[in-house]
């Protein structure tokens, strides 16, 4: 029965996928409207944000997009998000039009690989000419099928826990972002496919190619290129042992060379595209994603004269936001404070923590080294996490890190549960079987809670 969870978890996801990418209005995911306009600048051969004038981040794209998504922006900001036959009838009727610069501020500095798969999407529109309606819906399919391909393999690969990824990857939240565009799910896929190939070389006896180095290699960089506070990912080569690839040191000293160059060389250069909210254009600032008071240069400069403060800081928010965090990573869903019924968030929350302490009576285990090699890892790309956080959303020295949000530990949270020590033992099927009613129990949820929020 192991075998079919990766197939449950491909079948499940395309089917509520697909349901959510049409209920889900336009841009009413995270910064979806900047990720769609983003996607469109890249699909006409553009790879990184446009500076204008000094003051501007963005990039010529078809002026209509900008229309498009503005009148569905409306709709989000108004006090009664509900959406209509008369909403949708007006945005098909918009044709291409003449380029204009558009302003996407907050992820023009972004690799142009975090939008690979919405970037193909926009391409397939442009040569079917399609409009800018039918064109996001496009991009949202193929970032979609990219992130099922990705996670079902590393469903697939990983030795343990199947059934805890399966279900981590079936949350509503997690669906639900895959189903749209966003910055975030073709890099956490690419995390679990990372995770799963080195639990495989670490737990069994497979032996790691120079072509699966060389695939390795790819998936790391693209994941510093990313996300760079993902980058202690790499640390997990060191857990496999030296005879399970063909050049054991040397493979491991050059993945973590190359990961070191790309993390520094990539800094610097995003870094220098950013614009402050104070150095903006103050007639396009006030619609973009920028935080008003923020300097991220005097922050990191007050992070490292008061390392233990920050240190405070940063311990106390986790603990003041944890309830809401734990609540956007199992059942957020939309823009807005959108979240599913508490008692489906527990109940999925209960499922998880079962799982994660729960293995078959045959199962591999991990051993006390590695856990604790996890959880370090874990620990490191919290750090990070925090540190990104608080440089581009909180003002300087500011009491808390602003902008928590669950889905940015998608990447983490396996890696805390896989450091967990399984203490109890089921049959393989009694885990399938609960595991795969609560996951269709919350998606049902989601659609049906998708529904009363914007079309009843």
């Amino acid at each position: 029965m192991h075998v079919l969870i990766h197939r449950y978890f491909a079948i499940t996801g395309l089917i509520f996928g697909l349901i959510i990418l049409w209920m889900t209005p336009p841009f009413q995911s995270p910064d979806e409207t900047n990720h769609f306009h983003r996607s469109a600048h890249i699909a006409n051969g553009n790879l990184m944000g446009e500076v204008l004038d000094g003051n501007r981040l963005g990039g010529l794209i078809d002026s209509n997009l900008l229309e498009y998504s503005q009148h569905f922006d409306s709709i989000r900001k108004s006090s009664d998000p509900h959406f209509d036959d008369e909403d949708y009838r007006r945005s098909r009727q918009l044709q291409r039009s003449e380029d204009l610069f558009v302003d996407f501020a907050n992820v023009g500095y972004y690799s142009p690989t975090v939008y690979l798969p919405h970037a193909v999407g926009f391409m397939v529109s442009n040569v079917l000419g399609l409009r800018p309606h039918y064109s996001l819906y496009v991009t949202r399919l193929c970032g979609l099928l990219s992130w099922l391909i990705i996670m079902a393999l590393a469903i697939k690969i990983i030795p343990i826990q199947k059934v805890l990824f399966s279900c981590l990857g079936l949350l509503p939240a997690s669906v639900s972002l895959a189903s749209c565009i966003s910055g975030d799910t073709f890099t956490s896929s690419l995390c679990f496919l990372w995770v799963a190939l080195l639990l495989r070389a670490l737990l069994t006896q497979h032996h790691i190619s120079v072509k699966e180095y060389l695939l390795l290699c790819i998936i790391m960089g693209l994941i510093t290129v990313n996300k760079l506070v993902y980058f202690p990912l790499v640390f997990m080569i060191f857990m496999v042992p030296d005879v399970r690839l063909s050049r054991g040191a040397v493979m491991k000293a050059g993945i973590l060379f190359m990961t070191i160059l790309i993390l520094v060389t990539w800094i610097s250069y995003s870094g220098s595209l950013f614009i402050p909210y104070s150095d903006y254009a103050p007639l396009y600032r006030d619609s973009q994603q920028l935080n008003p008071p923020v300097n991220p240069s005097a922050q990191l400069a007050w992070i490292i004269s008061h390392p233990l403060t920050f240190t405070q800081v940063a311990l106390v928010s986790y603990l003041e936001s944890a309830p809401a965090t734990l609540a956007h990573y199992i059942g957020k869903y939309g823009w807005q404070h959108h979240y599913m019924h508490p008692m489906i968030i527990g109940l999925l929350g209960l499922c998880i923590g079962v799982l994660s302490i729960s293995r078959t009576q045959v199962s591999m285990q991990l051993n006390r080294k590695h856990r604790i090699i996890l959880f370090g890892i874990s620990l490191m790309m919290i750090a990070g996490l925090s540190v990104s956080l608080y440089l581009q959303w909180s003002p300087v020295g500011h009491y808390r890190i602003r902008s928590l949000s669950g889905r940015y530990l998608i990447p983490i949270i396996p890696l805390v549960l896989l450091a967990i020590p399984s203490i109890v033992s089921y049959r393989r099927r009694w885990l399938v079987l609960g595991g795969g009613v609560i996951t269709l129990i919350g998606l049902i949820s989601l659609v049906m809670s998708m529904y009363m929020t914007w079309y009843q």
